[in-house]
């Protein structure tokens, strides 16, 4: 089946854990693994299509695709190469300069107007609580009152922005993986940014928090305060080995 897939799109560029990315010419196939939610992929070129109104730097989004039970979306191809690769050179004056390059972006793509569009972060973020069988009643209650005292806001956020989504091809960055674009607090966003740092290496978050609270001005508590929160749908959805830093995040709850 692969094989099939490989002769209508082209050859296999990415995988993820929802989706293959095959690539051919100037397209590109994000095929969605089999019993994706059609929901999402929906969602997905919906974002996509309004980002492309406002000139993000994403790549554009042309049809949605259904082949052999599995939805797809076929896309620009995205130039260059993952920011990722920067952080395995050992070098921590490069990775240093390389998560000031990200910061700066992040928070340029923050200021973008015109997003009323989007979908509310803090809703999305009341959904997944609500849906996470892995909270008990009270840390669940504990979070969602929260998440009520928390800001509401009108930046963009990514909700995912990380090096291995942010490409570079010499002149240009392209932003992929937009399915969690939200409208709300840019300091939730740095909140999931810190957190996917913290999965890799300690220090890289830390130097990421400190740099992104210099340059947005947003004090680092106001961030702390997303992290409990989006901790909590984190919970037993992240591999095993990553629950003690999730549980780590939670501590201000009470619970752990």
């Amino acid at each position: 089946m692969s094989d099939d897939f490989e002769k209508l799109f082209g050859p296999v560029v990415g995988h993820g854990s929802q989706a293959t990315v095959y690539a051919k010419g100037d397209y590109a196939v994000k095929l969605y693994r089999e019993g994706y939610l059609k929901t999402s992929v929906f969602s997905e070129s919906y974002i996509m299509a309004n980002l492309e109104r406002m000139d993000f730097p994403g790549p554009k989004v042309y049809e949605v695709l259904l082949v052999n039970g599995r939805y797809g979306l076929r896309m620009d191809r995205v130039k260059g190469a993952s920011m990722l690769k920067d952080f395995h050179v050992g070098d921590a004056e490069s990775c240093k300069k390389t998560l000031d390059a990200l910061v700066d972006i992040q928070c340029r793509l923050q200021g973008y107007e015109q997003s009323r569009w989007a979908p509310d972060l803090k809703q999305r973020f009341y959904d997944d609580l609500t849906r996470n069988e892995s909270l008990s009643a009270g840390l669940r209650e504990k979070l969602l009152q929260l998440l009520a005292g928390l800001p509401d806001g009108e930046a963009l956020c990514h909700c995912d922005f990380h090096p291995d989504n942010v490409f570079f091809d010499g002149e240009n960055y392209t932003i992929i993986d937009l399915l969690q674009i939200s409208r709300g607090d840019p300091a939730a966003d740095a909140a999931c940014s810190y957190t996917a740092y913290s999965f890799g290496n300690h220090d890289i978050a830390e130097y990421y928090l400190a740099r992104y609270c210099a340059v947005s001005g947003i004090p680092e508590e106001h961030v702390r305060r997303w992290l409990t929160v989006y901790a909590g749908t984190l919970l037993g959805q992240v591999p095993e080995e990553l629950t003690p830093i999730v549980k780590q995040f939670l501590a201000p709850a009470g619970v752990f």
